[in-house]
């Protein structure tokens, strides 16, 4: 008898990745990930900011399981797992590569140029097709000038804001033109073969609202931002999938593993 297979796509920081390291977190996730090995259908994919070598260090710290797929950089690489490891997905990069047009990181910030409370996120934190920085405070009123200083260049990029709680510090990610955590969560969807119905997303911030709002089940962890509960709640409404998405209570982990029961994916 064939085995249904599902697709759990989770950010790490937030979300499968407590921000509090303390014994109550660590066993929430020794919880979950229990759950999954005893589940023979899941496949996972762990979609994140970070570089692959920081998403690795991140999992193999707390200890979750090595994913089939890695979305690194925001949504702008893929890597699949391998007898040896993980490899770029060559179409995945090939199509990266399409979109930004010939555009590089040092055009980007020559366009952007220095902003008061503007900051260049560290080396390791820039990708090939990614340029991301730091606001003074939350990232909303830098937006729009680092928009238009962009569409004055003629980039062909698209903006991801989101606020890290715990910093209190904004992020703005510089990615090519129409790709997110949305455009990665569409792919592998195709690249897994997993019907629609059994592809579940699960997030915390605002770099994650574009892949929530696809159209696929969806779990809000509950330690989610206010703000990002409230949006997704209305626009959710207004595009007619809001029984798609579901709040969690629990924060991290345990809120990852609520919504999994709730959607029927792990008992």
């Amino acid at each position: 008898m064939s085995i249904t297979r599902y697709l759990l796509a989770s950010d790490l920081d937030g979300t499968l990745i407590p921000l509090e390291r303390n014994a109550q977190r660590l066993r929430e996730v020794d919880e979950l990930v229990h759950a999954f090995e005893a589940s023979e259908g899941l496949r996972l994919a762990y979609v994140t900011g970070r570089h692959l070598s920081l998403a690795q260090a991140g999992i193999a710290e707390i200890g979750l399981p090595s994913p089939d797929w890695f979305v690194c950089d925001v949504g702008t690489s893929v890597y699949r797992r391998t007898n040896g490891g993980y490899e770029p997905d060559p179409d995945y990069r090939r199509a990266m590569s399409a979109v930004l047009g010939g555009l590089g990181g040092d055009d980007v910030r020559a366009a952007i140029d220095a902003m008061d409370g503007l900051e260049l996120q560290e080396e390791e934190k820039q990708a090939e097709f990614k340029v991301s920085y730091y606001t003074k405070g939350r990232p909303e009123p830098f937006v729009e000038t680092v928009q238009s200083r962009l569409d004055a260049a003629h980039a062909k990029v698209n903006l991801v804001a989101s606020h890290d709680p715990v910093s209190g510090r904004g992020l703005i990610d510089v990615l090519p033109a129409g790709i997110a955590k949305d455009y990665a969560v569409r792919y592998l969807h195709d690249a897994s073969g997993v019907d629609e119905e059994h592809l579940v997303y699960a997030g915390d911030s605002g770099n994650d609202r574009a892949a929530m709002l696809t159209g696929y089940r969806v779990i809000v962890v509950g330690n989610a931002d206010e703000a990002l509960k409230k949006d997704l709640g209305i626009e959710a409404v207004a595009q007619g999938i809001a029984e798609r998405i579901y709040f969690a209570e629990h924060p991290y982990a345990r809120g990852v593993l609520e919504g999994l029961r709730h959607f029927g994916l792990l008992s």
